[in-house]
């Protein structure tokens, strides 16, 4: 179950502290690989949501598998288990994450496009992004064959859609809509 405030106050606190001991880089790092394991592995999910499982062999397996974390990431990761809070613990990921590029400025842009971009659109939709977010941008580059031509650029929650298949979708809708013929 999604807690966006639990998640956002303790990611508020992990970026006090990590700004204190001069550590935020690390830490985005260690938690954008918790957020992204997280994520893509429904078994870690699970394993976080058990109630069967105890938070000693919950520590275990995450330290096993987060081998090469920061020591304040790993304190960081042993309260959060102790406080019964580890189901929680990839929305927190996030949470610190996206609070950290929202304060360096740094805006997310996602680019779904028939084929693998090239370097001059990739060019053209980093300008067009800086200049609709005012900041910097990383993107995330998606292909979906099923547009069939053009592109999709998500940016600031705003979408902008130049795909060959919406353009048939709504030539569809205004053919059906016919005026010309008389519907009975």
């Amino acid at each position: 179950m999604s807690n966006i405030r639990l998640s956002s106050r303790y990611a508020k606190s992990l970026i006090s502290l990590s700004a204190e001991r001069g550590e935020t880089d690390v830490l985005l790092k260690d938690m954008s690989y918790i957020a992204d394991s997280v994520r893509a592995t429904k078994d870690l999910q699970l394993m976080l949501a058990s109630p069967v499982i105890t938070g000693d062999k919950k520590l275990k397996v995450l330290f096993s598998v987060f081998t090469e974390l920061n020591t304040t990431t790993q304190r960081f990761i042993e309260l959060i288990v102790t406080k019964g809070r580890e189901s929680d613990l990839g929305e927190i990921a996030q949470s610190f994450v996206q609070q950290v590029k929202a304060a360096r400025n740094i805006f997310d842009v996602e680019l779904i496009s028939a084929v693998p971009a090239d370097d001059m659109l990739r060019a053209e939709v980093t300008k067009v992004a800086k200049t609709i977010c005012g900041g910097e941008v990383e993107i995330t580059e998606k292909v979906d064959a099923d547009l069939i031509g053009g592109f999709i650029l998500r940016l600031n929650g705003m979408e902008y859609n130049a795909s060959i298949l919406d353009k048939l979708k709504k030539a569809k809708k205004d053919f059906s809509k016919n005026t010309y013929v008389p519907t009975l």
